[in-house]
């Protein structure tokens, strides 16, 4: 913590070699995962402040084919005491040498090297109109695309060399997806009388899968609004008795 109140942490993870028992979703054999270590780092700043920025960041690997990195960077915006605006970014690389793609009917265990992009975006409003009603609203689009080649297949999933837990294998199939989603809850609360309040609230999910693996940021978020929507109306009502 600086004189200034912006903060900032720092740290190192290393992992030494874990057995996984679920490698195989609980069907098959276990199998060690490598070694591997995360670097992550975060920065905010004074939250005496009307404007307040935020970061995370953090990057890791194993060495053997399999690396990541993340970066989430956010501001929170109060231009008065009755209101307030968060938004925040989450962008993620993932990059798995070693995925679980499925457990074949002839017996094999396949897996494969996952190139994976998420982002997401979360905004939030809070608005107090008055001390006995107020406002929420939250909304997150989300949008994940992943694509796998190097296929193989588990050999021996307790061997200590990486190079001989897997062998090379021909798949056909097509494990690709593009996994889009949009959530938002808003919500109503009214307090008519004390300790008695209705909360109103409405929900909407949206959400889509498609087989191509390609992450294309554009029509990747123009698609989430386009996508089957489910709506749910909620109305919760308490009186307290005062005895």
């Amino acid at each position: 913590m600086f004189a200034n109140s912006w903060s900032t942490g720092t740290g190192f993870t290393q992992n030494a070699r874990p057995f996984d028992d679920r490698a195989t979703r609980g069907e098959g054999p276990g199998a060690y995962a490598n070694p591997n270590w995360t670097y992550w780092n975060y920065v905010n700043s004074d939250d005496r402040k009307r404007a307040t920025l935020s970061t995370f960041f953090n990057v890791g690997g194993d060495g053997h084919g399999s690396r990541w990195i993340g970066v989430s960077p956010g501001v929170t915006f109060r231009p008065t005491s009755f209101v307030s605006l968060n938004t925040g970014l989450d962008w993620n690389r993932n990059q798995q040498d070693s995925q679980w793609v499925e457990n074949a009917a002839d017996g094999r265990y396949v897996f494969g090297r996952l190139d994976q992009t998420t982002v997401s975006l979360t905004m939030r409003v809070n608005y107090t109109i008055t001390p006995e009603l107020s406002v929420q609203i939250y909304a997150a689009p989300f949008v994940s695309a992943g694509a796998y080649d190097r296929f193989k297949k588990l050999v021996d999933g307790r061997a200590a060399r990486y190079e001989d837990r897997y062998a090379p294998i021909a798949y056909e199939g097509n494990p690709d997806f593009n996994y889009r989603s949009f959530r938002t809850t808003n919500v109503l609360r009214w307090e008519y009388k004390p300790g008695s309040a209705l909360f109103v609230v409405w929900q909407q999910g949206r959400e889509d899968v498609l087989d191509t693996g390609r992450f294309r940021f554009g029509p990747d978020f123009n698609g989430v609004f386009g996508a089957p929507a489910r709506n749910a109306f909620l109305v919760k009502l308490s009186y307290w008795i005062n005895q």
